[in-house]
């Protein structure tokens, strides 16, 4: 069945039930709630870590392909770019693994919250522990003063992209997801850190070894953090952080002191958005959205899909 949300992205909004009957393999190796997920795990777009896939201008950071940086880290192929930064594909020469290498874009390197920022994501997944936190291997400075972190690669699938292949997952599939992303959250604000941004595209879904579900939260870099010093303070105030379809109250409010209830609320935003295809607030512009998330109410999922009351 089709489902058109004009407040939605374009690429969700012919929303797609997806049905999936399959006879269970003979082989019990697996759990039957792994083969559940399995066959969104079939949609692999080209591997990358980073958090959203949007292009950027191709003659940016071109020149560090086929470099080494630190004597440490070969650079590879671009895998992608977001607004304030660029990954590339790596090579680890001590390990020989393969990595990513996370850098700014060049406009922005002497951008001093976004440096913070990306330092930020290194002292969280150093101070955070827990599997569905990508734990970086390093860090270094680029010859323009700028930073570069670097991850294991991961190869998989973003919820975002899985989300614009087929619009809306089943409820079991979506209550997974959401128990592995509050278990992430919930080692993230006992160790002092709120990640403000939580959606979709920063959720990375891939494959151990055994071929069972592994869920990871990206982007740390503009998460509060209860060590901040009071100049980042201040410079945060009356400013929204995160994702304005995604944003709690609070941040849409522009308040600076909030806790991991903000998470809970963008948790919740892609629960619905996962149910369903779209999210829960629209507006035709960001101020108005804002006041809406402030001021109204979700539409209960209930009006929307077909779901069991206890989900609603």
């Amino acid at each position: 069945r089709l489902r058109r949300c004009s407040g939605c992205n374009p690429g969700r909004r012919r929303a797609r039930l997806l049905r999936v009957t399959r006879r269970m393999p003979e082989s019990r190796a697996r759990s039957q709630e792994n083969y559940r997920y399995r066959v969104f795990l079939t949609v692999r777009p080209p591997r990358s870590m980073v958090s959203t896939v949007e292009s950027v201008a191709e003659n940016e950071r071109t020149g560090l392909t086929g470099r080494t940086l630190d004597g440490l880290y070969q650079v590879g192929a671009r895998l992608g770019g977001g607004g304030t930064g660029i990954v590339f594909e790596g090579l680890c020469l001590k390990t020989h693994k393969a990595v990513a290498l996370k850098t700014l874009r060049p406009h922005l390197i002497h951008h001093l919250d976004l440096g913070t920022r990306l330092r930020r994501e290194l002292e969280v997944s150093r101070r955070v522990v827990h599997p569905g936190i990508l734990r970086f291997l390093g860090d270094g400075t680029l010859e323009d003063g700028s930073p570069y972190l670097v991850a294991p690669l991961v190869r998989g699938v973003s919820l975002g992209r899985l989300l614009l292949r087929f619009g809306e997952l089943p409820a079991p599939v979506v209550l997974l997801l959401a128990s592995r992303l509050a278990s992430v959250l919930h080692s993230a604000h006992m160790a002092g850190y709120v990640q403000r941004d939580v959606k979709p595209e920063h959720v990375l879904l891939s494959e151990t070894d055994r071929r069972e579900l592994r869920v990871h939260l990206l982007d740390f870099g503009v998460c509060w953090s209860a060590t901040a010093e009071a100049e980042e303070r201040r410079r945060e105030a009356g400013r929204v952080f995160g994702t304005p379809s995604y944003v709690s109250p609070e941040q849409a409010a522009g308040e600076t002191q909030i806790d991991g209830r903000a998470d809970l609320f963008g948790l919740g935003v892609v629960m619905f958005e996962a149910l369903t295809g779209c999210v829960p607030f629209c507006a035709p512009t960001v101020t108005k959205l804002l006041l809406r998330i402030i001021r109204d109410d979700a539409p209960p999922l209930g009006e929307l899909v077909d779901v069991d009351a206890r989900v609603d």
